[in-house]
């Protein structure tokens, strides 16, 4: 019997120095070796198309010559996106789900080191000379919208307001009182030449707690299109407006 389990915990100890030596082996995988970073452009406007705050506009890749298995990159409000741990190679880009038509890039090499590409897209809406302002006690918002193609329509807009630079669908964290600063439009056709306006009451108590110091707060416009066949709808946005001020 005691040479059985003799037998037995040499067997044992093989097996874990052979386990041991496989688990502590240095892998030669190549650490990430450049930076992915670059813009998304309205092709006409050339200005960057921003996007939401969370679950805005995005892309997937999948390295060419790899099994099956995408990544998601995410793509900020500004209308950016950055990855400094990224791997050199060839990739497979698919645009799908965001503020602009969807489009692929087949074979995109990305060198090691910096790699920035920018992309131009065709937004589903711009929101054209865009005012916001303090007047009395009001944030005023005055636009026009363009509609990227003739099929789009105009579903709802919205005026958001943040203490930080997170104000955008679907997070906010201002929430408005009474009416005016929204509107439900039933996505009717765009007309260029329509002038909107939305509003925030600062005199009302929502107003006058989030809005009580004197600081820089940011606001944008958001529009909602509908357009049929492309998928999930992200909101196009105004660039952002700084205001200093408090309610009053």
């Amino acid at each position: 019997m005691k040479k059985i389990l003799k037998n037995l915990y040499l067997i044992f100890i093989a097996v874990f120095a052979f386990t041991a030596c496989d688990m502590f082996r240095i892998d030669n995988y190549e650490a990430p070796n450049t930076s992915f970073n670059g813009k998304i452009l309205d092709e006409v406007t050339k200005e960057l198309v921003g996007t939401d705050v969370t679950s805005g506009s995005s892309f997937l890749l999948q390295e060419d010559g790899y099994p099956a298995g995408t990544r998601t990159k995410i793509i900020n409000q500004y209308g950016e996106f950055r990855d400094d741990l990224f791997f050199a190679g060839t990739y497979n880009l698919s645009f799908e789900g965001c503020n602009f038509y969807p489009f692929k890039v087949e074979k995109l090499v990305v060198g090691k080191g910096n790699h920035t590409q920018d992309f131009t897209v065709k937004p589903y809406i711009r929101v054209k000379n865009a005012s916001i302002r303090l007047v009395g006690s009001e944030i005023v918002a005055t636009f026009n919208l363009q509609a990227g193609d003739p099929a789009v329509r105009l579903n709802h807009i919205r005026l958001y307001g943040s203490w930080d630079i997170y104000a955008g669908q679907p997070f906010t964290s201002y929430t408005p009182q009474g009416s005016g600063y929204e509107q439900d439009c039933g996505n009717i056709e765009i007309d260029e030449s329509v002038q909107y306006t939305l509003k925030f009451d600062l005199t009302t108590a929502n107003s006058k707690s989030y809005f009580k110091y004197i600081q820089d707060y940011y606001f944008r416009v958001g529009a909602m299109a509908s357009v049929s066949g492309v998928g999930t709808v992200r909101r196009n946005y105004s660039p952002y407006t700084i205001i200093n001020f408090k309610a009053p």
